[in-house]
């Protein structure tokens, strides 16, 4: 599937998104492979997102309930770590 927030679509073209579903040993393994992001803030978003998509359709298809709180919020969460991160790491080097 292709995949971009509004507005933030990358010169070549949407990202895509591709999942792959298949038997391992007595499990079934999914694969999720996000292609041409935007750069590198793109990169560290999905990077907190699918996570936080798996890990809540993990606990749907174990107890049949989803985690007590939606994806997107666990990912603004971690986002906003990330960006403030990014923020100091860009003013020290700035600063060097």
């Amino acid at each position: 599937m292709t995949f971009d927030a509004p507005g933030n679509t990358p010169p070549d073209g949407p990202s895509k998104v591709t999942f792959e579903i298949e038997p391992y040993h007595e499990i079934i393994r999914l694969t999720v492979t996000h292609e041409n992001l935007a750069d590198d803030e793109a990169m560290e978003a999905v990077l907190a997102g699918w996570p936080a998509v798996c890990a809540n359709l993990k606990s749907l298809l174990e107890t049949g309930h989803v985690l007590p709180r939606a994806p997107w919020e666990m990912h603004a969460e971690l986002r906003a770590t990330q960006m403030a991160r990014n923020d100091a790491a860009r003013s020290s080097r700035s600063l060097s």
